[in-house]
């Protein structure tokens, strides 16, 4: 038994009654399997640890510890792809706004803003002026072929990361849990 699935086990076992451990000698055989009651555990509250051993199977636990790291690795993906933080992804949706507007505004009108003008109606796409592309317009195309990209990678690690997830949901066992867990197969850049 895991080190995580032994601590997963006392604290259910020490939700229902006070203990002091909880013993595992063989893990597929419960027979070995012993609970150290602390002294003020009353003999219900024994009884209904005793039914949380005899029950146990780690399944619940190892459902939703790799059901959290499919979560984990979802976002791990991403950040292969983008720059972290919720301020970035902030500064990303505002740049994408400004890009479509520029987009409906059509490049001659874009390109002929002034720097004052450009700045004050699209202060964050333009500052990749002269540094990711040439001019407003050309920022605005780049930043939409950007979140096009991303869009279609996003559909492919949501869809992983729900199939993913159903897949260990239902799983039947804690073997059946990490194999559905290793058969996720994340996008790479």
């Amino acid at each position: 038994m895991h080190a995580t699935e032994l601590g997963a086990l006392h604290a259910a076992l020490a939700a229902v009654a006070p203990i002091d451990g909880v013993s595992i000698g063989e893990p597929g055989d419960k027979a070995t399997w012993r609970i150290d009651f602390a002294e003020a555990a009353s003999p219900a509250e024994m009884a209904a640890a005793e039914a949380v051993l005899g029950s146990w199977t780690g399944l619940a636990h190892w459902t939703a510890e790799y059901a959290a790291r499919v979560d984990a690795d979802a976002e791990a993906c991403r950040l292969r792809f983008i720059t972290p933080g919720a301020g970035m992804a902030m500064t990303y949706a505002e740049k994408f706004a400004q890009a479509q507007a520029v987009d409906a505004m059509g490049e001659a009108a874009a390109n002929a803003l002034s720097v004052e003008d450009r700045e004050a109606q699209f202060p964050t796409l333009s500052a990749s002026v002269g540094i990711e592309a040439p001019t407003l317009w050309a920022c605005a195309q780049l930043v939409i072929e950007r979140y096009a990209a991303f869009a279609q990678l996003s559909l492919v690690i949501e869809r992983t990361r729900l199939a993913g997830k159903a897949a260990i949901k239902a799983a039947s066992s804690v073997d059946a849990v990490r194999v559905a867990y290793g058969a996720i197969a994340w996008p790479t850049p």
